[in-house]
Formats: C-alpha cells, sequence, structure tokens
C-alpha cells in the first residue's frame, strides 16, 4: 500500500487507498479572499525552516477552527473526487472513486457515521456481500465504531494527520498561487504532492498538489461556520447489524 501522507484531503482517502493502489490529488475550490488581501503584510514564514513553516501551517488551520477542501484526482484511470468541511473535530463531506463508489462521511462529537452506496461497498466486502449490505442500510447513515478499519475516512478532522508528512520535508521558492504568494514545502516520501502555505496574512494552506498550478487539492473558507449536526436516530443504522 502506498502512503498518503502530505496530500491533505486525500488523507480521507486512506480506507480506499488499501483498496486502490496509489493516488493523486488535484482540483478544488479557490480560497476565498477578502478586500484587504492584496495588502496583507508579510507573514515571515518563507524566512523558516521547512519543519517551522509546516507547524505554522498547522497551527493556523487549527486556529481557524474551520476550513473546506474540495479536489478531484486520478489514480490508475479511476477518477476520484472529495468535498469536505471541517469544523473543529466534527467533519462532513463526500467522496467518490469511480464506478458508483460513492460515500457520505459525517463525524460529529465522538461520534462516527458513513453512507456508503453499493459500489462502494463492494470495494469495503466485495461484490458479493455489496448488495446484501447495501440492502440493509436502507439509504441510512451507518454507525462507525472509533477503532475500525474504516476509520481512517474520518483522518481529515485531524490537522496533524492531514498534513502529515511520510519522508522528509524541504523548502522550495515562492510561487503565486491564484494570485497569492505562497512558500512550496516538499516530501520526500512523495514527490506528488507538494504543500504550498500563504506567506501573506494567516500562514493557511492554500494548495496541495504536484505544482502550485493545474491540478491541486485547494482549501477555503478559513474559520467559517458550517452546520454540521448528527443524522436523527432513525436514520442511523449500527454496523454491527450489517454483519460486518
Amino acid at each position: 500500500m502506498k502512503k498518503i501522507a502530505f496530500r491533505a484531503g486525500i488523507a480521507v482517502l486512506a480506507t480506499a487507498t488499501m483498496l486502490l493502489t496509489g493516488c493523486s490529488s488535484s482540483d478544488g475550490a479557490e480560497p476565498k479572499s477578502g478586500a484587504t488581501t492584496q495588502a496583507a503584510a508579510d507573514n515571515g514564514v518563507a524566512a523558516l525552516t521547512a519543519d517551522e513553516i509546516l507547524t505554522k501551517a498547522k497551527e493556523a488551520l487549527t486556529k481557524a477552527g474551520s476550513f473546506h477542501f474540495a479536489g478531484s484526482g486520478t489514480s490508475e484511470g479511476t477518477v476520484m473526487t472529495m468535498d469536505f468541511k471541517v469544523s473543529g473535530k466534527d467533519l462532513s463531506g463526500k467522496m467518490s472513486m469511480g464506478e458508483g463508489a460513492d460515500v457520505e462521511i459525517l463525524a460529529v462529537g465522538d461520534k462516527q457515521y458513513m453512507k456508503p452506496s453499493e459500489g462502494f461497498w463492494a470495494l469495503l466486502a466485495g461484490p458479493e456481500q455489496a448488495k446484501t449490505m447495501a440492502a440493509a442500510t436502507g439509504g441510512k447513515w451507518v454507525a462507525v465504531p472509533a477503532k475500525d478499519s474504516t476509520s481512517s475516512l474520518f483522518a481529515a478532522a485531524d490537522v496533524d494527520e492531514l498534513l502529515k508528512p511520510t519522508g522528509k520535508v524541504a523548502k522550495g521558492e515562492v510561487v503565486q498561487v491564484d494570485g497569492k504568494p505562497a512558500v512550496t514545502l516538499t516530501d520526500s516520501g512523495d514527490a506528488d504532492a507538494s504543500l504550498y502555505i500563504a506567506t501573506t496574512g494567516e500562514p493557511y494552506v492554500l494548495r496541495v498538489g504536484k505544482s502550485a498550478t493545474g491540478d491541486g487539492i485547494k482549501f477555503t473558507e478559513f474559520g467559517q461556520k458550517f452546520d454540521i449536526a448528527a443524522p436523527a436516530a432513525d436514520q442511523v443504522i449500527d454496523q454491527s447489524a450489517l454483519g460486518k
């Protein structure tokens, strides 16, 4: 299995990656910019070491309290898409791995839920069991135990896991990311995924991708309020009832 590491939103795909070897990150929504963005002062991160910059980026996301990231990519010919909102430790979003393999993800408080399509069940349990499990859920949310093989799907709500490299972090040049200056961080364990950190204003992660342009996961809505709520009790089925 290929490690996921520095691919930001792709941390959500950890379980899926066990099933599809390797993945590559790509497009999403551009971060919002306020009227004072151009006048924002240099935040000094470009002068720091790579590890210090990464620490500042983690601190900024944690301080923001919430953020939105979205993107799509291709793994061995399969197009993957994702769209997630994070608020504290709460998480709401969805991802698709092509061929009808879709899943909605929800984490509220210490509770985890997922709503897989039949195609996603096929990835987890095989095509023979997929129809049975899809029928058993009846379109309801599945309550996922805290310690489960699918728990890594919820890793996006953990900033440390979200921005965890597999190898040594190195600092690159300052580039423009959607008109904003950002310093590049690379991971020796993942040559296809660079992290771009804003050098003005808060040192937010602006993007993760192979380059500063083209494909890449983008981050938006730092500090925005998201309404992430647990599903109604009658819309939840316990995973143990599925025989998994």
